[in-house]
């Protein structure tokens, strides 16, 4: 041993069957094919270790970003909404519930069975109502409800809604349908629903009205 430099670090490769005995004393190294096994000095030790796991840290992370990347690639595109957004779908989804179930309404085939159309399509009153604007309906879960308060008695159109509708006809329909069930300032803090046969004229001018401030609802009104 005279004659041989005396080494701080020396790196030994097992052959299968010394890999096999380290896999059975420690379980986490199977499954790979090689093995290195590596004798340092006191003195080099702490620095080396250092630096192997530094060295295994970014071959790990190698795949780990080509996975990030894959990923990337093939996950669809999502658009993450703000808590902002969730809370105003949230509460325009309690508002529409409560709509539906406070005031009542009627699909297409309902309400032919009750205006009495013999139609055998029983969907075209409620569309021909709805294509003339005398009428309008709102979408909820993939089904278009006409809301009850548009209707006299006997099942037909109240002539005031055309009125309205004639004003507000550019807003969303389930805005319409807001307006007409929240408290109106042009009407002494009443809702337009409830003057719809006592006062019809002041819930056009209120219509009126508000179709002609600025921040009122320009959006288009769904397709027929």
């Amino acid at each position: 041993m005279s004659g041989r430099r005396s080494r701080k670090v020396e790196l030994v490769e097992l052959n299968d069957r010394d890999r096999r005995v380290l896999a059975r004393r420690h379980p986490e190294v199977s499954g790979h094919t090689s093995a290195l096994v590596v004798v340092t000095s006191a003195e080099v030790r702490e620095a080396f270790v250092d630096a192997v796991r530094q060295l295994a840290d970014a071959l790990n992370d190698g795949e780990r970003l080509q996975v990030e990347r894959l990923v990337d690639v093939l996950a669809p595109r999502v658009d993450v909404p703000t808590p902002r957004m969730l809370e105003r779908a949230r509460q325009e989804a309690l508002l529409r519930t409560r709509l539906l179930r406070d005031f009542g309404a009627c699909t297409s085939q309902q309400l032919a069975e009750l205006g009495g159309s013999a139609a055998g399509n029983r969907s075209q009153l409620a569309y021909r109502w709805r294509r003339d604007h005398r009428i309008f309906g709102v979408n909820h879960q993939g089904t278009t409800w006409y809301l009850g308060f548009q209707f006299d008695d006997a099942g037909q159109p109240l002539s005031v809604i055309a009125s309205v509708l004639e004003r507000l006809g550019a807003w969303p329909e389930w805005e319409i349908a807001a307006w007409f069930v929240r408290e109106n300032g042009m009407l002494d803090r009443r809702r337009p629903l409830d003057l719809l046969t006592d006062d019809p004229g002041q819930v056009v001018a209120a219509a009126t009205y508000d179709a002609g401030r600025p921040e009122a609802p320009r959006h288009p009104a769904p397709s027929l």
